[in-house]
């Protein structure tokens, strides 16, 4: 994987200096740029693309909700720093935001934010080099399973028999063809890494599907099953070349 190229957005010139040093010791991190405020970093972006921001959410003259929503899905992702936690849920409503850095931050947690970009943009980059794979989908039915754990107990299930999974808490969902439903701790991050990209591929954040499972799109839903699953802003280019 190529370096991720990241621009640090603060109006703090320590917390750059705290976010470099984070950077310097990761060895697939660039960091190309640094921004103090909203309106330089509109305009280092528009001449000089980046893969991610770093980007402090309470800045003078344009917060950094308001660059997110500027951007919107033609932006880069985007890893939220700020020393306030009225902002949390907020920030998710967008779907390039990747984490929501609490400061101080410590390295320990922004190595885990980095980690969860790199992995993100591993599966776009899996997704948009998709080929359809030589076996049929019955042959790759018949010999992957996954298995789920929950409370002690241990379910094997046959990939070909999921339609969907979908992020719920601390919990993942699994809905099956049959209409039965799985319920198995854990995040979507960890599955995606289990998963076969040409079979399984993100369309929201909360929301993995089965390719060999959808039935049409209509708009920016993706039919299941009887199920209608939404697909968030910053996937729908990449859905729609897998589909095409």
């Amino acid at each position: 994987m190529k370096p991720i190229k990241l621009l640090i957005v603060d109006d703090e010139p320590l917390a750059h200096k705290v976010l470099e040093d984070y950077c310097a010791g990761i060895s697939y991190v660039e960091v190309v740029g640094n921004c103090y405020d909203g309106v330089s970093t509109l305009n280092f972006l528009h001449e000089s693309p980046v893969d991610a921001l770093l980007l402090d959410i309470e800045m003078p003259d344009l917060s950094g909700l308001e660059i997110v929503a500027v951007l919107q899905e033609k932006g880069p992702k985007v890893i939220l720093t700020t020393a306030h936690t009225d902002y949390a849920l907020q920030s998710f409503e967008y779907d390039q935001v990747i984490d929501y850095l609490h400061k101080p931050i410590r390295l320990t947690r922004f190595v885990k934010a980095i980690e969860r970009l790199k992995h993100r943009m591993q599966a776009e980059e899996n997704s948009q080099e998709w080929r359809a794979p030589e076996d049929t989908p019955k042959e790759r039915e018949a010999t992957k399973t996954i298995h789920l754990k929950d409370n002690g107990t241990i379910s094997v299930v046959e990939l070909g028999s999921i339609l969907y999974i979908q992020s719920w808490g601390n919990y993942l969902k699994v809905y099956l063809a049959d209409q039965e439903v799985k319920i198995s701790r854990g995040t979507m991050v960890d599955l995606e890494k289990l998963l076969p990209s040409h079979t399984f591929i993100r369309v929201h954040k909360s929301y993995l599907v089965n390719i060999d499972k959808i039935k049409s799109m209509k708009d920016n839903q993706l039919m299941l099953g009887s199920a209608s699953i939404p697909i968030g802003k910053s996937y729908r280019l990449i859905v729609k070349k897998i589909l095409a």
